[in-house]
């Protein structure tokens, strides 16, 4: 089975091995996070070799002993074997089951307390390392609260400690059962809320729906809904605070969670237009975990051919074309037209090569992905690539020089750095020339701008595009079963006029 998938647990219960799991194990255990690699890597390289697609828990922490002994030394090795790893269930005891901890549910209600989202899961990061490393494999949901009070308290103070405590004491419980599972998973307000920004429901009334949906689901004692009848309520609630058609809107968002085929939103555009941010913002509300930079992919292109090989892979998109003057010639302080799109043009077919090897592993995977960079000119990436993928390609741009220079200046103040700024203020020009050739062939091929907004407001018109792509390849039939016979056709209707 050499080169196969591996799985963790049973036949009937598994995840996929990862070699990340191993490694945080070791390191928490002592070890040196390239020793831990190291490790990890002949780990699976056992895996393989033993022909053996599902291995448990036990067995996985058994053989990670065994090698960190050997490759580490004896002393990382029995603290290993001591402490809880990675890849192993740390238990919580509630009043009527056991349910595994889990560091995402817990740093989405320290989000409730008013912790920004990455210091939330900070300290519920600090939680599961400190159970892990106690060897800690079962507790109570009081251990835990208490763990958790006195974590935030060194954190953040104690008025964040006693907020937490009075929650804790304070809050109703309900869970949710989902039809692929018999266990069921606690509510949270911030998924929630998360589909409804996605549905273009404001911030402030996704909050307000989710808060009473919860507020109504829940009983005095623990209750086990499904998720249907969170929909239902859901919607019957958007219906009335919002409108039907939010109310529908958010029904689509079902498909986008589990679309009939993968994702693929496509963000061109060129330096200082906001992709990055608006990639996370459009993934977060979809709930697309891959995000990709070309940038990222240039950069491991570039690690493996040489600047002599091919010198305008190693330049940046907006002075690519220097690479292309030939020595006898006199280069110019700045390109015409021409020579820049060169330079340009050259570097994004070279990129393209990497991007297709992306997204086509990405659908091999079945996984949605969100893709972003300047090498995402309309046009290049050949059809063949997004073969059984829904595309959604969109350029964002910014309208005027005035408000392009002030997302470089805003860059430089956050990242504090002033060297990048100056040298994307010399290519300035370039790069304002390259969006309008952007643009054009934006308009030829009919992939749609985002000109000049807000981070919100590009974001909701980004899951609208994605969502009418969605709705357009859906058949009648499955339109029907998603939103009622009466909502299918209207949609059917208004997809013709389209």
């Amino acid at each position: 089975m050499s080169g196969g998938e591996l799985y963790i647990g049973s036949q009937e219960q598994h995840w996929p091995f990862s070699r990340g799991l191993v490694a945080l194990s070791l390191v928490n255990a002592g070890a040196s996070p390239d020793a831990a690699s190291a490790v990890s890597r002949r780990l699976e390289g056992q895996l393989h070799d033993r022909q053996q697609q599902y291995t448990s828990t036990e067995d996985l922490k058994a053989l990670m002993v065994e090698a960190a002994g050997q490759m580490i030394g004896p002393q990382v090795a029995a603290e290993a074997d001591r402490q809880i790893a990675a890849f192993e269930d740390i238990m919580v005891r509630t009043q009527k089951r056991e349910l595994p901890f889990s560091r995402g549910v817990l740093a989405r209600s320290l989000e409730d307390l008013g912790l920004a989202p990455r210091e939330a899961y900070s300290v519920a990061t600090q939680v599961d390392v400190w159970l892990r490393r106690g060897g800690v494999q079962q507790l109570s949901a009081n251990e835990i609260d208490d763990l958790t009070e006195r974590i935030l308290g060194e954190q953040h103070g104690n008025q964040m400690r006693l907020t937490y405590r009075f929650l804790r004491h304070n809050r109703g419980r309900l869970g949710v059962i989902g039809s692929e599972s018999r266990l069921p998973t606690p509510f949270s307000k911030g998924i929630l809320v998360q589909s409804l920004l996605a549905a273009g429901v404001a911030p402030d009334y996704a909050r307000k729906v989710a808060r009473s949906t919860q507020r109504q689901l829940r009983g005095s004692d623990d209750q086990v809904v499904s998720r249907t009848q969170i929909r239902e309520k859901v919607e019957e609630l958007l219906r009335g605070e919002v409108g039907p058609e939010v109310a529908a809107r958010y029904r689509l968002l079902r498909v986008i969670r589990k679309p009939p085929r993968p994702l693929v939103i496509l963000l061109g555009g060129v330096t200082g237009t906001g992709k990055s941010l608006l990639a996370s913002e459009i993934a977060y509300r979809l709930g697309i975990s891959r995000i990709v930079s070309t940038d990222s992919v240039r950069e491991v292109m570039r690690a493996v051919v040489s600047p002599e090989l091919i010198p305008t892979l190693h330049a940046s998109t907006f002075n690519a074309w220097e690479a292309l003057i030939p020595p006898e010639q006199e280069r110019p302080e700045h390109p015409s037209e021409r020579q820049l799109l060169s330079g340009f043009r050259e570097q994004v077919q070279q990129v393209s090569v990497g991007l297709g090897a992306v997204v086509r592993r990405s659908l091999e995977e079945g996984v949605s992905m969100v893709l972003e960079g300047v090498h995402l000119v309309p046009g290049y990436l050949p059809a063949g690539n997004f073969a059984g993928a829904i595309v959604v390609p969109i350029l964002i741009t910014l309208p005027s020089d005035e408000q392009h220079r002030s997302h470089f200046e805003s860059r430089a103040r956050e990242s504090r750095q002033q060297r990048p700024r100056t040298r994307y203020m010399k290519y300035f020009d370039e790069i304002r020339a390259m969006q309008g050739y952007l643009e054009r062939l934006a308009r030829q091929q009919g992939v749609p701008l985002l000109d000049g907004l807000s981070l919100d407001e590009s974001a909701d018109q980004a899951v609208g595009l994605v969502l009418a792509r969605v709705l357009a390849e859906l058949s009648p039939e499955e339109r029907a079963a998603l939103l009622g016979e009466a909502e299918a056709s209207a949609v059917g209707s208004r997809q013709e006029e389209v």
